[in-house]
């Protein structure tokens, strides 16, 4: 139902293209809004798209409205194209995708639900367990953390349900394949770079505070802001710009959207996470298989993959002044940069690569129609 581009929609395209190698067939269903961006990458991969009048469940009364008045008349259109395509399987990418859920049962598909964040109003909540417990029996979480979030009612145990992490194509994300993004390049300097769309989840305002911080002990470095600036955050990125010019941080540059992330990774030193919140952080996992020095957040499943002060640094959320510190250690030793970014890469390799999660879908789709 989202249409705009992040990681649930690089995760869906970067999937569908190695599941053919398993025998399995992907058509993508997504809403004719804002999509043109992850239509074309669809394409590019050669996964076959249908586009539609969907509105999905958001905050903004206007689009509100849309869901509530043609939530019948479209749950009724996924119900026909569900027949028409004679689907075996309906894949659900998120918390908030009631309408495929309740749809696919409808037309008695086999319901798979891909939870994969770890933030929900408290009404939804109820809602999702509600079409949860009477209308999917199939699940896969995003991580450990999402299945505690979302699936610790006991009625829910007895679901079939298998954790699957967002995957990262290790082979494009190599630092020996990825060509330097000459933007960022140009900049002399350490560069040090976080990725994602401007919303308050990414907590963009630690990683401006951490900025302030460090310029008061280092010279010559430039920090960049990798991500969509989506109209339904104005209130957010005005709070973001505000803190830049009171903090008088020059050297933070936002860069805006980039279909090229392997060649921004390639031109940072170092690489940020400051989110609040977060499931299976794909960027997290990018910088990972690009042998970047990383400092996370603990959010989602970061430190499954990142031991603290062996392949990167973990810090609570919240904290840019821990978040400077480690940064600054990473500024000071190049080696420990080049020793963390090694190491991250292996583990990316052997746990988080596409092919590894794609296997495991194919395992659980597999699993789903044999239980059929």
């Amino acid at each position: 139902m989202e249409g705009r581009y992040g990681g649930p929609q690089a995760r869906i395209g970067s999937i569908a293209g190695k599941l053919k190698r398993h025998g399995i067939e992907m058509i993508a269903v997504i809403p004719l809004n804002d999509s043109e961006f992850f239509y074309r990458r669809l394409l590019e991969n050669g996964t076959p798209v249908r586009r539609m009048k969907l509105h999905r469940l958001t905050k903004r009364g206007p689009d509100l409205l849309k869901f509530l008045v043609l939530f019948v008349w479209e749950l009724f259109s996924l119900y026909r194209m569900f027949k028409k395509e004679q689907v075996n399987i309906v894949h659900c990418n998120g918390s908030w995708q009631i309408k495929g859920v309740i749809a696919g049962k409808l037309a008695r598909k086999n319901v798979v639900w891909h939870l994969n964040d770890t933030e929900m109003p408290g009404l939804m909540r109820f809602i999702f367990r509600f079409v949860a417990l009477h209308f999917c029996d199939f699940y896969i979480n995003a991580g450990e953390r999402v299945k505690t979030y979302y699936l610790n009612d006991p009625r829910l145990w007895k679901k079939h349900m298998v954790e699957i992490q967002s995957p990262v194509d290790t082979s494009i994300f190599s630092p020996k394949n990825a060509r330097t993004d000459e933007k960022i390049a140009r900049f002399s300097g350490l560069r040090i770079v976080t990725v994602g769309n401007l919303n308050p989840r990414k907590g963009i305002e630690y990683f401006i505070q951490m900025a302030s911080l460090l310029n008061k002990h280092h010279d010559n470095l430039n920090f960049f802001v990798v991500g969509s600036h989506f109209a339904t955050q104005r209130k957010y990125i005005k709070a973001i710009s505000d803190l830049v010019k009171n903090l008088d941080v020059e050297n933070v540059h936002f860069y805006g959207i980039s279909d090229d992330v392997p060649s921004i990774m390639k031109a940072a030193d170092v690489y940020v996470c400051s989110s609040i919140s977060e499931a299976s952080p794909i960027s997290v996992w990018e910088a990972m298989s690009m042998a970047k020095a990383i400092v996370t957040t603990d959010v989602g499943d970061v430190a499954k993959f990142i031991r603290d002060a062996h392949n990167g640094f973990v810090i609570p959320p919240k904290d840019a002044a821990t978040l400077a510190a480690r940064v600054g250690m990473l500024i000071e030793d190049e080696e420990l940069r080049k020793d963390f970014g090694a190491r991250a890469r292996d583990v990316a390799v052997n746990s988080l690569d596409i092919d590894v999660c794609a296997k495991k879908h194919a395992q659980f789709y597999r699993e789903i129609m044999k239980r059929a």
